[in-house]
């Protein structure tokens, strides 16, 4: 559990309050990358959805997430400020912190493309190669149905 000294991330307290109320939000969306804040105000605008912002200037373990028990998206910009590290960092962290599923979804993916491009100069067992990002889903490794960990 996160040290209670720690600040929580931009938009957590509204969060606390919504997760007390008698519909809280669902999805729960964790902004990362370009132009994080802009897509968390954007995400606020409907009232179903909550999101949170991981400021690209500091770590995620320097905060407290209010994300105990919950399932989460990852709304992943790609900028200089959060690559492949940073968004697995902050996945970790979540997870650490309580999260029981974070689902890492990459913004500037277009989905109708090819996930897999066979190349059959590989060797047999290698010739399936990843050509663009995916989403990725973590859970939490201490439940026992943890099928999906990754």
């Amino acid at each position: 559990m996160p040290d209670q000294r720690l600040p929580l991330p931009p938009f957590a307290k509204a969060l606390i309050a919504r997760l007390q109320s008698a519909s809280p939000p669902w999805p729960i969306m964790i902004c990362l990358g370009g132009d994080a804040w802009q897509r968390a105000r954007q995400w606020h605008c409907n009232p179903s959805v909550w999101a949170l912002v991981c400021p690209s200037n500091s770590a995620p373990a320097q905060y407290r997430w209010p994300v105990l028990d919950l399932m989460l998206i990852v709304d992943w910009q790609l900028d200089q400020a959060a690559g492949h590290d940073e968004v697995m960092t902050l996945a970790k962290v979540l997870l650490q912190q309580g999260a029981e599923l974070v689902a890492v979804c990459p913004g500037w993916v277009d989905f109708s493309e090819q996930a897999f491009e066979y190349d059959s100069r590989l060797p047999v067992g290698q010739r399936w190669v990843q050509v663009r990002e995916k989403i990725v889903i973590y859970r939490r490794r201490d439940r026992p149905d943890n099928a999906l960990s990754t």
